[in-house]
């Protein structure tokens, strides 16, 4: 899984609680928001603008909050370790089931 999203790493690995990634990781949400261990945070990539315009809006928001459609698994990342918070905000109506573009 070198170099795929850690949303899209947890949507084909049948993780038991996958980040939501409503709106398919194009940064509109933060129902992919993650927070990693303060390590993993350190040696990934700094988040850009869009990313920390949307984490403004994430529930529960850390030190180390993330998009998980953001943080690409690298081999610098191998052994990250990423928590879901307690509750997401969705902005999308309830039931409303995202498309691919």
């Amino acid at each position: 899984m070198a170099n795929l999203a850690l949303l899209r790493a947890t949507e084909v690995s049948n993780a038991p609680s996958p980040a939501l990634g409503a709106c398919e990781g194009s940064v509109a949400c933060s129902t992919c928001h993650v927070i990693l261990d303060p390590e993993s945070y350190d040696k990934a990539p700094e988040p850009e603008d869009d990313e920390n315009d949307m984490l403004d809006m994430a529930f529960g928001l850390t030190d180390t909050s993330r998009l998980g459609c953001q943080v690409r698994l690298t081999k610098a990342l191998d052994g990250l370790t990423a928590t879901l918070p307690a509750a997401t905000r969705n902005m999308f109506v309830d039931g409303k089931k995202p498309t691919h573009h």
